[in-house]
């Protein structure tokens, strides 16, 4: 697999979030059975491939192509949620004035303000990339979304699909369900494809978008 870590250069058209139709790639799984129990793998397994239990969906690299809106690419999706980076832009989502504090957009919280904690599969958002998010992403045009900064957060989940054996391959069962990493039943037959991370002390900020 090409290296993740690499910050491709992003713009307000080319979100860094966002997979092109060249990362698409077939993904080979199997199950292997691991002292007898079946456990979802790769054909070609390596040890990449798996973070915190959980098998995840790979992706290519590269930006190249049909942008595939609204689809979320995956190995983008965890560094951003891993490393604080922004979802448009790539770079750091850190509040410049208070470091330890993160900038991020909540789409719909509940009625009454921000709760304490909140849990999240969209990565944060820049102060700088704000408006352009805003305006940009249908799924924040139509919701009621919130500016905040949130303190400490850290992974509690994953998105992902579940699959079952249908004879000898591996067949999808479930759809982009949430799966916990205190679930670790669920793990042999999860394929990931986004991080959910807990936020912590949320504080509705006060910014200029236009």
């Amino acid at each position: 697999m090409s290296n993740p870590g690499a910050v491709a250069a992003a713009s307000p058209s080319k979100p860094y979030l966002t997979p092109y139709s060249a990362e698409v790639i077939d993904l080979p799984l199997v199950f292997e059975r691991v002292a007898g129990v079946p456990w979802l793998t790769y054909t070609d397994a390596l040890p990449q491939d798996r973070m915190f239990g959980v098998l995840w969906a790979r992706c290519g690299i590269g930006r190249g192509g049909k942008i595939l809106w609204p689809m979320v690419h995956t190995l983008r999706q965890r560094r951003c949620m891993l490393k604080r980076l922004c979802r448009v832009c790539g770079q750091s989502a850190a509040d410049p004035g208070e470091p330890d504090r993160t900038w991020w957009i909540i789409p719909s919280p509940p009625p009454g303000g921000l709760p304490a904690t909140w849990p999240a599969t969209s990565p944060p958002t820049c102060k700088a990339c704000i408006a352009v998010a805003l305006g940009a992403c249908p799924h924040l045009r139509h919701g009621s979304p919130v500016v905040c900064t949130v303190g400490a957060y850290g992974p509690v989940g994953v998105l992902g699909n579940l699959y079952g054996e249908d004879n000898g391959r591996a067949v999808e069962t479930q759809h982009q369900i949430g799966i916990g990493l205190d679930e670790p039943h669920l793990f042999r037959r999860a394929l990931a494809t986004q991080l959910i991370v807990q936020l912590n002390d949320l504080r509705p900020a006060d910014v200029l978008v236009s």
